[in-house]
């Protein structure tokens, strides 16, 4: 790459009235809402970038796609074909620029960027300036990504290069804001409708702000969940050992009453009240059990989940069912416990439901200070990003939230006809 000794000095437009001019070789991020935050800022950092003629690249993803870039773009800039045609502007998907057989290479990344930027150079541009929305990133790729972009912040300062990168601030954890701000020099972030470039004094104290507030978050969060399992628990129990027990008595009083009644038709009433008692309690016992199954309870975690395959697929499904434990000790906190089994009772609904699978596996093992819950089927499967902006990826959505909350994280394998593998890891107690 062309180092800084051959670049221009001086400052660039950035065409973001809350960034202002910046000198080459600065590291901005932005954290996002919507597709129109991510147009907001983007379409005037390009509209600048090409009238200094500067060569653009502008990696695109969810929710804004390539050509709803290009769309935007032509809005405000006129001739944009001709600076497409002539290559100073490339849109393309982020899937093309940062994965290559569905793999993130750092490396790779990086030296297509020194790429870029050498023929910008050689090809009479001022340099390079690039975005990259990283809604693409998976949670088992962000200590690489991450490392990347420290890597990009400890040594763009020496090209003549300008690099803005967009976070979804829906999908990023407090811990992780922080993370991204400290692996760039501009943080610009929406408040109150107004665009703000975040300081660093001013940084610092909103992340203290903000790691309070999540510790108190996620402490309410455990505290509700624990309640409202043990509130499911209490009710299931009255229900089963109070109530049925009630119309059980109930039954048995009026059977004996039936026997001594002389009158045919006087005895019919009565046996068919017994009969609506019956399937009452049925109903009742039933119920309860949808409320709160007491195997997790009763059997632990491992034989409770065990138990919740067999129940699961063999009594409402013609899907066959395996499930696997490594026998290892592996100590849960009630919160984590309750979590997980709750869980794995959704996706395998899901899987019933949705999936239209021959064959589903549920398998739990210990990996140091984790366990992982994992459950795979062989299935239709589906596209994780397009299903996650509909409203059936509101299971899994909500599944990673309580997970993250707890110190976990949730993994979603899935395409197209090649079925699904959902993997939920999450800590063990300090004991193991």
């Amino acid at each position: 790459m062309t180092s800084a000794k051959h670049s221009e000095q001086g400052v660039r437009k950035t065409g973001i009235p809350a960034l202002g001019d910046i000198p080459w070789g600065s590291h901005v991020c932005q954290f996002y809402h919507t597709k129109e935050d991510l147009i907001d800022i983007l379409v005037p950092y390009f509209k600048a970038g090409l009238e200094s003629h500067e060569l653009c690249m502008w990696i695109t993803s969810e929710p804004l796609c390539a050509q709803e870039a290009k769309e935007a773009l032509a809005k405000s800039v006129s001739g944009l074909e001709e600076h497409i045609k002539s290559g100073q502007i490339e849109i393309i998907p982020a899937g093309e620029w940062y994965l290559k057989e569905g793999a993130f290479d750092p490396r790779r990344v990086l030296k297509g960027w020194v790429n870029k930027h050498n023929k910008a150079l050689d090809n009479g541009y001022k340099g390079i300036r690039v975005t990259g929305n990283t809604l693409w990133l998976e949670k088992r790729l962000w200590k690489d990504f991450m490392d990347y972009e420290k890597e990009i912040n400890e040594i763009i300062h020496q090209y003549r290069i300008i690099v803005l990168c967009s976070y979804s601030l829906g999908d990023c954890e407090i811990s992780e804001v922080i993370q991204v701000s400290n692996n760039h020099q501009f943080t610009l972030i929406k408040n109150e409708g107004k665009w703000e470039l975040l300081k660093d004094g001013e940084r610092k104290l909103a992340e203290r702000k903000l790691l309070a507030y999540q510790g108190r978050l996620k402490s309410l969060a455990s505290e509700l969940a624990l309640v409202d399992e043990k509130g499911k628990h209490h009710i299931a129990v009255q229900l089963r050992e109070k109530a049925a027990q009630t119309l059980i008595a109930s039954r048995v009083k009026l059977e004996m009453l039936s026997k001594s009644i002389s009158s045919e038709e006087f005895r019919k009433i009565v046996d068919e009240v017994c009969q609506l008692l019956s399937a009452t309690t049925r109903d009742l016992c039933s119920l309860s059990l949808e409320i709160n199954s007491p195997i997790l309870y009763e059997l632990g975690f491992e034989k409770g989940v065990a138990c919740l395959v067999e129940e699961q697929m063999d009594s409402k499904s013609a899907i066959k069912s395996k499930f696997e434990d490594d026998g290892q000790v592996k100590p849960l906190s009630n919160d984590v416990k309750i979590l997980l089994f709750r869980s794995v009772r959704e996706l395998l609904s899901n899987v019933i439901e949705h999936a239209h699978a021959q064959n589903v596996k549920v398998s739990i093992r210990k990996l140091g200070s984790q366990i992982k819950v994992r459950i795979e089927d062989d299935g239709v499967g589906f596209s994780p990003s397009e299903t996650a902006q509909r409203k059936e990826g509101s299971g899994h959505f909500s599944i990673g939230v309580r997970l993250r909350e707890l110190g976990g994280y949730l993994e979603i394998d899935s395409k197209p006809e090649q079925g699904c593998r959902v993997t939920m890891t999450a800590p063990l107690t300090s004991d193991s």
